[in-house]
């Protein structure tokens, strides 16, 4: 009797709990209170991820309900948990989106107080709260940007412009209360200080083109690379990357307008060179970028640099033409590059680039003479014999250019690389383990 007794008054507890749950969900004022006592345990103690949690589902109820929906304080106190789960190693998994749910949840809070003076007839600067304002937005660029770059690195490229957006939002949202004391967009990584709204407007643009949405790219890229701040390493892949976005759209006008440009300011750039070839390839224009890029030789003819860079897109049109296995055509346009590369460094002795170049395309060019000469199974075949000799003619070539890019650069791992490869292919082994231990010891540095 004793022992049913027992089990009863559990039920009865069991009944009135689930019941006390049952009203504080009810009560979006106690679902508040809730939130913001779990979140203080949760900073205390950061290892009780559930409280964090716990918080999340109480505020998510109060600023759904109409009666506290509609209160500035919610929705502050919204962005304030889901900013500390945006931070959370464990709970940032699971919500991976919090700091764009942050960033509208303080959006949403700033409006309500504007609402709240105005209908007073004050001026919307006369809000409350404005240093909590404040430190909430910065709190949430940093985790906006963090979200931003996880997403990004895992090719989330949707999630990565939400975040990357909503930090170029902030500096205008809050520019009416924090003229005195600006929004601090800055973020410290290691020793270096790196601006957060750069870097949301680079990274937002190439995520941009990655979900092929080039004009909101254009937007977010070009102002960046107009004043000169993105990294110099970065502009022309950053230009290319624009105008093959558009290319690949359908907007050749567009593409070719970007790269245009591009190409006045950086002429001798070799990726916006590749660019403009494969645009013009495609467009099947490749006359009138040839005679462009001559009339532009003519014009500077002790120029090294525009004699490399017409030998850089022979060379590029050949590779293309060899891929497709149109061998006429690919020797038409290697001669060209052979030739121009040849004028580059006739004019300079010391221009690696050419001396690199010229070897490169001699190997490249090599291998579809070894691949013909594998289908021949007679190696006396007449037909082996005249491949074989043009094979070896190319591999001398590409061997003399090579040591010559060697005189220039001694320690360019490139260069022991191609000619290590070359040494194995003319069997000569004693070479061919010299620069084998030499690319080990280049390794090495």
């Amino acid at each position: 009797m004793k022992k049913t007794f027992c089990n009863i008054l559990s039920l009865a507890v069991l009944v009135a709990g689930s019941q006390a749950v049952s009203f504080a969900q009810t009560n979006p004022n106690t679902a508040r209170t809730n939130a913001v006592m779990s979140l203080e345990e949760y900073n205390t103690d950061r290892t009780k991820v559930d409280k964090l949690k716990s918080a999340k589902e109480n505020i998510d109820f109060s600023a759904d309900h109409e009666k506290t929906g509609a209160d500035g304080k919610t929705w502050r106190y919204k962005g304030q948990i889901y900013n500390k789960i945006a931070f959370d190693s464990k709970l940032k998994v699971e919500f991976p989106d919090a700091a764009v749910t942050a960033y509208d949840a303080y959006d949403k809070a700033l409006e309500l107080e504007e609402a709240k003076v105005e209908a007073k007839g004050k001026p919307k600067t006369k809000i409350a709260a404005k240093g909590e304002f404040k430190s909430g937005f910065e709190e949430v660029a940093r985790s906006l940007y963090n979200g931003g770059v996880d997403a990004y690195n895992a090719q989330r490229y949707e999630s990565a412009l939400s975040h990357f957006s909503s930090i170029l939002k902030i500096k205008d949202r809050t520019a009416y209360f924090t003229e005195k004391k600006p929004i601090n967009l800055k973020i410290g990584i290691g020793e270096k200080t790196l601006d957060m709204e750069i870097e949301a407007a680079r990274l937002g643009g190439i995520s941009a083109i990655q979900l092929k949405k080039p004009e909101e790219a254009e937007k977010l890229l070009m102002p960046l690379l107009k004043e000169n701040k993105i990294h110099k390493d970065l502009i022309s892949s950053t230009y290319s990357s624009l105008a093959m976005a558009y290319h690949r759209s359908g907007n050749s006008t567009k593409a070719n307008k970007i790269i245009a440009g591009a190409r006045k300011e950086y002429p001798t750039d070799q990726n916006l060179l590749i660019t403009e070839i494969n645009i013009a390839l495609a467009e099947g224009k490749l006359e009138e970028l040839e005679g462009k890029l001559k009339q532009a030789v003519e014009a500077d003819s002790k120029n090294v640099e525009l004699h490399f860079v017409m030998g850089n897109m022979y060379d590029e049109i050949f590779r293309k033409r060899l891929e497709a296995e149109k061998l006429d055509e690919a020797k038409t346009f290697f001669d060209k590059a052979v030739e121009w590369y040849g004028k580059a460094f006739a004019l300079d002795a010391k221009h690696f680039n050419s001396a690199y170049s010229l070897g490169a395309i001699h190997v490249n060019y090599s291998n579809s003479f070894a691949q013909r000469m594998n289908d021949i199974p007679n190696a006396r075949d007449p037909k082996y014999k005249e491949l074989e000799s043009e094979y070896n003619k190319l591999l001398q070539g590409g061997l003399t250019s090579l040591k010559a890019a060697e005189t220039i650069k001694a320690d360019d791992i490139s260069v022991a690389v191609a000619l290590k490869e070359v040494y194995g292919r003319k069997n000569d082994e004693e070479n061919f383990m010299k620069y084998k231990k030499r690319v080990e010891e280049l390794q090495q540095k």
